[in-house]
């Protein structure tokens, strides 16, 4: 299996997002080419073979302005989306309340929304054969450097040894070549989006809100609800409180050395 990861807004108090959202699309990995050829593919046949390398990135593509003013791109979107209703694919989502103090960047521990994620793609592999692989979008440098609190996590933490089905390496991958993140960056956009908006509490009115609606509803299809293997349950999207992106001082000091 490979897991693609990305973000949509960023938890920081100055960020203009409300609801930052981090997301997993996750893909077998004997289908990831098949999907990335498909993806290519509409991207051709919509766009042409000179712009058939654009990436698919929601802050430039999901808009009202890109709605109002362009056709293709609205378009891509909507071949995109009707195309993920059919992949065997598997969405995992962490929709963030944003901190009003600044995270550290500090700490030695990975932010509670990467292990969210894992949290939920080790346990949708509990009961099948085989590991998965992920992917992050960037160079790894991000929240003061997150490959180490990756390997520090997965490597040192009992909570991440547990985690079986989840390879110590994590892989930090140009999103401009890698359509499993341009995938998990769409997703990100519009999941939060969808809950900025509070759109679960009936369908708007507004066009561009209705089409955002509809792709969440294909999102939500792919999404599954487990539960971890000591039996606590762990939704499909999982709704993070702004409390959680702190850590005190002695809380969960589980290094294993």
């Amino acid at each position: 299996m490979l897991v693609f990861i990305d973000e949509s807004g960023h938890p920081h108090p100055e960020d203009p997002t409300a609801r930052p959202v981090l997301a997993a699309v996750c893909i077998p990995q004997q289908e990831s080419r098949n999907i990335s050829r498909q993806l290519f593919s509409i991207k051709r046949g919509l766009l042409g073979d000179e712009r058939a390398g654009l990436e698919l990135k929601a802050h430039s593509i999901l808009n009202r302005r890109t709605f109002r003013r362009r056709q293709d791109l609205p378009e891509l979107l909507e071949e995109v989306f009707e195309r993920i209703r059919n992949l065997p694919i598997t969405i995992f989502a962490v929709v963030m309340e944003k901190p009003t103090v600044e995270v550290s960047r500090d700490d030695s521990r990975l932010p509670r929304q990467y292990r969210y994620i894992l949290q939920r793609v080790n346990a949708l592999l509990s009961d099948q054969p085989g590991n998965c692989v992920v992917l992050v979008d960037g160079d790894g440098s991000q929240y003061g450097g997150l490959s180490e609190k990756f390997e520090r996590y997965l490597n040192r933490f009992h909570e991440g040894q547990s985690m079986t089905k989840v390879v110590d390496t994590p892989y930090f991958v140009d999103s401009r070549y890698t359509m499993g993140i341009q995938l998990a960056d769409i997703v990100a956009g519009v999941v939060r989006q969808y809950h900025e908006q509070d759109l679960s509490r009936g369908l708007p009115s507004d066009p561009y809100l209705r089409t955002v609606a509809r792709y969440y509803r294909t999102i939500e299809s792919k999404m599954q609800d487990l539960t971890s293997p000591d039996g606590f349950s762990l939704p499909g999207v999982y709704f993070m409180a702004e409390r959680l992106h702190y850590f005190a001082s002695e809380e969960e000091n589980t290094d294993a050395g």
